[in-house]
């Protein structure tokens, strides 16, 4: 099996903007038994936090609720994961990276008790049927692979994540603690918000002139639109990887997603949090 990769956006390379370019690559490197997956809202919420509950779901009745979702994700995807193995860690944007060993995974039984502080989480293909990820709600996960020695790390990159470069950051995790090589690794930018979503003055968290320099984010009658999927690509350039495939599905308009700034307008059905993840199937 190939991995295909395809999308067109725009990005920049330095502050002269590139025309825009398809990003198509068949990779020279097989997935080998790499796969990655967004629950959409088939399975209803994916977290256990009591918001996304009625008040008198308990706590014990909302881990029992969640475990069902796990289990009917994992028969949906040919029980190629083990529903009780979903890890993700706390961020705390320090850009620290975790990679799961045997011994973490054989700690827990369900793995979504464990507690792990990172930004970034990976998996091997050391640890079969092992879900690394993360629930979220128009911020996109970034899921990088190298594809050569089997290891994939993965990032909830909000738009505060991103102006601390952690889309950047979770390649050069790779290349740190693994040794990877940039033309071995396959990039995923998960759904996410679309370019339309704005907020009402100049969001807190963006600190860094990449935002605008990239036209990230634009400023229209005193609207201020964000575009994440510029940004990304302003820290990550797909010509540099043996795969790059970006998911512009719009969390915002987008059915099949979650989305807290559609929530935040009324949109009842809207507040949920998908999971956006990956792991390796067995051999």
């Amino acid at each position: 099996m190939r991995e295909i990769c395809y999308n067109v956006a725009t990005f920049q390379k330095g502050e002269k903007e590139m025309e825009k370019v398809k990003i198509y690559k068949i990779g020279n490197l097989s997935v080998k038994n790499r796969r990655i997956f967004e629950t959409g809202t088939r399975f209803g919420t994916m977290t256990t936090k009591k918001n996304f509950y009625s008040e008198e779901i308990s706590d014990e009745d909302r881990k029992k609720i969640f475990l069902d979702r796990r289990k009917a994700a994992s028969a949906y995807y040919n029980k190629e994961f083990d529903p009780y193995k979903f890890y993700i860690p706390s961020q705390n944007g320090e850009g620290k990276a975790v990679t799961l060993t045997k011994e973490m995974v054989d700690f827990a039984w369900d793995g979504w008790d464990l507690d792990i502080t990172a930004d970034i989480l990976m998996v091997t293909d050391k640890t079969p049927r092992v879900v690394v990820g993360f629930p979220v709600a128009d911020c996109p996960v970034i899921i990088a692979s190298d594809l050569r020695q089997g290891i994939t790390a993965t990032a909830h990159c909000s738009g505060e994540m991103i102006d601390k470069y952690l889309p950047k950051l979770t390649v050069e995790a790779l290349q740190s603690k693994h040794n990877s090589k940039l033309d071995e690794i396959s990039i995923y930018v998960g759904s996410h918000a679309g370019p339309n979503w704005t907020y009402d003055r100049m969001p807190a968290w963006a600190k860094e002139s990449f935002w605008e320099k990239t036209g990230a984010i634009t400023e229209e009658n005193g609207m201020y639109k964000i575009n994440l999927t510029k940004a990304i690509l302003s820290q990550l350039n797909p010509q540099k990887f043996e795969s790059y495939y970006m998911n512009e599905d719009d969390t915002i308009t987008n059915p099949n997603y979650y989305s807290n700034s559609a929530a935040s307008k009324g949109v009842l059905e809207k507040k949920g949090r998908h999971f956006t993840g990956a792991y390796y199937k067995k051999k």
